[in-house]
C-alpha cells in the first residue's frame, strides 16, 4: 500500500509540474513570422514594424528564459526568431532603410 501512495504522489507531482510549465509556453513568440517572399513584398513601414516587433519579442524572451531556461522546442523557436530578424535586417539593408536603435532603447 505504501508503494501505491508513493506512485500517486509521484504522479501528482508530475501533473503539477506539467500544469506549472504549460502557461510559460504560451509566452513564446507572440508574432507571426513572414516568409522571405512576404518580407520582400512588404512596404517599408511594414518591414520596419516587423523588425521592431521581432526585436522586442527577442528581448522579452531573453528576459523570460533567462529566469526559466529553454526546452529543445523553445530553443528551436528562439533560433527561428533570430533567423527572422536577420532576414528582415538584410531586406532593410537592400532597401537602404535606417534601422532604429532598438537595442539601445530597450536596455
Amino acid at each position: 500500500m505504501y508503494t501505491i501512495d508513493m506512485k500517486r504522489i509521484g504522479l501528482l507531482i508530475l501533473l503539477c509540474l506539467g500544469l506549472w510549465t504549460h502557461p510559460a509556453q504560451a509566452f513564446l513568440y507572440d508574432i507571426s513570422l513572414m516568409s522571405k517572399e512576404e518580407i520582400k513584398s512588404a512596404s517599408d513601414a511594414q518591414l520596419l514594424q516587423s523588425y521592431i516587433d521581432a526585436k522586442i519579442e527577442l528581448d522579452a524572451s531573453r528576459t523570460f528564459h533567462g529566469k526559466a531556461g529553454f526546452t529543445p522546442k523553445e530553443y528551436e523557436k528562439h533560433k527561428d526568431l533570430l533567423n527572422y530578424i536577420i532576414t528582415l535586417r538584410l531586406e532593410m539593408q537592400l532597401r537602404e532603410l535606417e534601422v532604429p536603435p532598438i537595442d539601445e532603447w530597450i536596455r
